[in-house]
C-alpha cells in the first residue's frame, strides 16, 4: 500500500495536503481525485471561475494525476446549466 497526496491548487496557490490516503493502485487515486472536484464544484461556488484543481502525488512528490474542480465538459458551463 503507498500513501498519495491530495493538494488543492487554486490559480498559483498551493493548499498541500498533509496527511494523504493509503491506497493500494495508483488508479484508484483517480477516482478519488475526481470525486473530490466534483464535489469542490458543487459546494465551491468560488472555485468554479477560477482554474482549480485536486493534484495526486506520490510519496516522492511526483504528480501522478490532475483533476479539474469543473463540470464534465470542457465548456466550463455552470453548475446548473450541466
Amino acid at each position: 500500500m503507498r500513501r498519495f497526496f491530495f493538494d488543492l491548487l487554486v490559480d498559483n496557490v498551493v493548499k498541500v495536503d498533509p496527511g494523504g490516503m493509503v491506497f493500494e493502485q495508483a488508479r484508484a487515486t483517480f477516482v478519488m481525485a475526481d470525486e473530490m472536484a466534483r464535489h469542490l464544484f458543487v459546494w465551491r461556488d468560488d472555485l468554479r471561475d477560477r482554474n482549480a484543481w485536486i493534484r495526486v502525488r506520490d510519496a516522492a512528490g511526483r504528480e501522478v494525476y490532475r483533476a479539474a474542480v469543473w463540470s464534465e465538459g470542457t465548456d466550463k458551463v455552470g453548475w446548473d446549466q450541466a
